[in-house]
């Protein structure tokens, strides 16, 4: 029942897609297909993206993780830092990534290990090590922003490869990534049963401490490669940089047909979901309005479509409910 409705919210996603793909093209007179601004699009998406598919992730085990993006941002300030120390070179940027993408375990860890043996919730915890995380960029960096870095990991969140942009094909990357780990392992299966109901996965055998720390250690990585992505398209490694990607990514889970109570969401809901808010921001830029409104307007289309997709679910859930007691009336017949 909850695979049918998840596919008709994907299907929603995309004739709303459609549907502001119009509206932005002709009140911008064509501007907003102009390829310019599509390439644009597709530099500023891919941060954003990687994020909510993390926490994704999260959401499904019926979790969630509000640190991600100080994970984000510590993992790039170490790996910078290193690189830096390594004076730019190819072997110093290569373990940098490295560094950065481990800082994204240990930190993933960190929450996994509270979540599932210490037994906090993980709202709880993940505001604590937010907090931390953060405190320990700040302390770093001593609030400054790490600047100057080599051209060639520059090139890696602003070249483009056949006119496709870098930090796009890697969140495709961790896209494909994250769609194979959920549909295609017994792993990513057990994330949704963890979800569903997490008594019923641990009397069924499955190790589910494990997994959720496990889904956390990943959850933080898929954070650092974002943190990454952010560093090298701006030329800067800051802690405080895109704090309200948090908000931005949990309302996208949730536009994206994510379950806050987890057990159910699909990757495609994310990706559909990334574009939409960025067609809107593009559209309201080109029309030269104010942050202000964009915010607002962002706001109120946000909670118009949760309200949508809150009285739909209901209706779906009822008409599943007629359609199994129609077919067990006629089996029993």
């Amino acid at each position: 029942m909850k695979k049918i409705i998840a596919d008709k919210k994907i299907f929603r996603l995309l004739i709303i897609g459609i549907i502001i793909i119009i509206l932005m093209s002709i009140l911008t007179k064509g501007r907003f297909l102009h390829i310019k601004n599509l390439s644009s699009m597709l530099f500023l998406i891919p941060e954003l993206g990687i994020l909510s598919l993390g926490i994704m992730i999260a959401m499904i085990i019926g979790g969630i993780d509000l640190s991600l993006v100080s994970i984000a941002n510590l993992s790039s300030i170490l790996a910078t830092m290193f690189i830096l120390y390594m004076n730019g070179s190819f072997v110093g940027i290569f373990l940098g990534i490295m560094l950065g993408l481990l800082v994204g375990a240990i930190c993933g860890f960190i929450n996994g290990f509270l979540i599932s043996r210490v037994k906090v919730h993980p709202i709880l915890v993940t505001l604590g090590t937010f907090q931390l995380f953060q405190g320990i960029a700040v302390v770093i960096t001593k609030g400054y922003a790490i600047t100057n870095l080599p051209e060639s990991f520059i090139n890696f969140g602003n070249g483009m490869i056949l006119f496709i942009p870098i930090p796009f094909i890697v969140l495709f990357v961790v896209w494909q990534f994250v769609s194979f780990l959920l549909n295609k392992t017994g792993f990513g299966q057990s994330l949704y049963l963890i979800g569903t109901n997490y008594k019923a996965s641990k009397l069924s055998g499955l190790n589910s401490d494990r997994i959720i720390n496990t889904t956390y250690i990943i959850v933080g990585i898929i954070g650092a490669i974002a943190g990454l992505i952010m560093v090298a398209r701006t030329n800067s490694a800051k802690s405080d940089y895109g704090l309200s990607y948090t908000l931005q990514s949990i309302l996208i889970c949730m536009l994206g047909g994510v379950n806050w109570s987890g057990g159910v969401g699909k990757s495609l809901g994310i990706i559909i979901s990334v574009f939409i808010l960025q067609f809107l921001s593009s559209g309201f830029s080109l029309m030269r309005y104010s942050n202000f409104f964009k915010d607002f307007t962002s706001g109120m289309f946000l909670l118009f479509i949760l309200i949508f997709y809150y009285y739909m679910s209901i209706y779906d859930e009822n008409k599943s409910k007629k359609l199994l007691k129609k077919d067990n009336m006629g089996n029993a017949k």
